[in-house]
């Protein structure tokens, strides 16, 4: 890969680990909220279910709840293809409306639009008593046309019924079908994180000019056509995966430049941004497997990669010599001649293949005499016998 982000990549990774080999901290960030820490087995393969179904059927969901939210409430719905088209909007209503002051707090979302920037742009002040609020959205409801909502101590509660206009912000896969599914996923959320939220509210809003809701696409509905993919959308990023990940663990978030890192970023990432600079991150991954571990919802993050892999060779995007080296290595092992070769004739060709950089820095692997094909059948036979 010769794309300049996939050098940018590594000269960041190699700063950050010259630096941890010299005994400095790295920018690897391990706090985040234990989700579904404190639930049990059976609580997280019932919501794995529920959020399988409602992306299964995300495309129904999308437009019921879009029916039921404007019909009920005659309120307008934001559709971003991108975080560009987000931004545009969140102008004309600061605009429109002369906002002067503005509320919100962190969320991933946030981070992935750009909002502290474009705050920063139009040079809004932060007050708690803002002209206009950020409410952070769980889940949008699509057979109530509702707006689930997290709580702390009735803060958001208060917030939601005072003068404030309310922009609510989310992904296009954060819609759940039914509100008996709701309520399932706020108990086991709630439990898992008690001592960040402790209720929840299905909001919704009623007066125009003072709740505006954007429903932000961004390289989502590109995922949802990918049948192994698109599961990565279920994600409740609570960090789990990148706290056990290889690469992120030596690396940390500095490489990866953008709010996602780690092994789902590896996933969604050539995607929520472009394939062209983006497509390094798949290749990152070690497959070792640790983050499907840990994953609450048991996302198959090593199977995601390999289509992704496979998804930029087959449509074009990989360069031509790591094309042709792919094609080389396919014709080698898929051939049973080739891969009983002597060992001397399978070492020439391992080194041929690997650059005399590698093989400077590290030591050729050792080859068995006979391949494992051979060994099997000679087991086989041995049995028999």
């Amino acid at each position: 890969m010769d794309s300049n982000m996939y050098l940018d990549f590594i000269k960041d990774s190699k700063s950050i680990i010259e630096k941890n080999i010299d005994g400095k901290e790295n920018d690897n960030s391990k706090s985040y909220i234990p989700i579904l820490s404190c639930t049990q087995c059976n609580d997280t393969e019932y919501l794995s279910s529920v959020l399988r179904k409602s992306l299964e059927n995300l495309d129904e969901n999308l437009i019921k709840f879009d029916g039921k939210y404007s019909s009920k409430n005659g309120l307008k719905i934001y559709w971003a293809d991108d975080y560009n088209d987000v931004l545009s909007g969140l102008h004309t209503i600061v605009s429109k409306k002369n906002i002067k002051t503005v509320y919100y707090q962190n969320d991933y979302l946030y981070d992935e639009v750009g909002l502290n920037d474009f705050i920063r742009k139009e040079k809004l002040i932060y007050s708690d008593n803002a002209d206009v609020q950020f409410i952070k959205v769980e889940k949008l409801v699509a057979d109530t046309g509702s707006i689930l909502i997290f709580d702390k101590d009735m803060l958001v509660s208060g917030r939601l019924d005072n003068k404030s206009i309310n922009i609510f912000l989310v992904g296009i896969e954060q819609v759940i079908s039914t509100i008996a599914d709701a309520e399932i996923y706020s108990k086991v959320m709630l439990s898992a994180c008690e001592n960040v939220y402790d209720s929840s509210i299905f909001y919704h809003p009623v007066l125009k000019g003072k709740d505006y809701l954007f429903l932000i696409d961004n390289g989502r509905s590109t995922m949802l056509s990918m049948k192994k993919q698109r599961e990565a959308l279920i994600c409740l990023h609570c960090g789990r995966c990148k706290n056990v990940c290889s690469v992120y663990n030596v690396v940390g978030n500095k490489p990866y430049n953008n709010v996602f890192a780690g092994p789902i970023a590896s996933v969604i990432l050539p995607f929520f941004e472009t394939i062209e600079s983006y497509k390094h991150v798949s290749y990152a991954c070690l497959m070792c497997g640790s983050c499907e571990k840990v994953c609450p919802l048991s996302i198959p993050i090593r199977d995601m990669v390999i289509e992704n892999r496979k998804y930029f060779r087959e449509n074009k995007c990989v360069d031509s010599s790591d094309n042709s080296r792919y094609m080389a290595y396919k014709k080698m092992v898929t051939n049973r001649n080739k891969m009983n070769k002597s060992k001397f004739l399978r070492s020439r060709t391992l080194k041929k293949y690997l650059s005399k950089t590698f093989r400077k820095k590290r030591k050729m692997p050792p080859l068995e005499v006979s391949s494992f094909n051979k060994q099997y059948l000679q087991k086989i036979e041995n049995n028999g016998k």
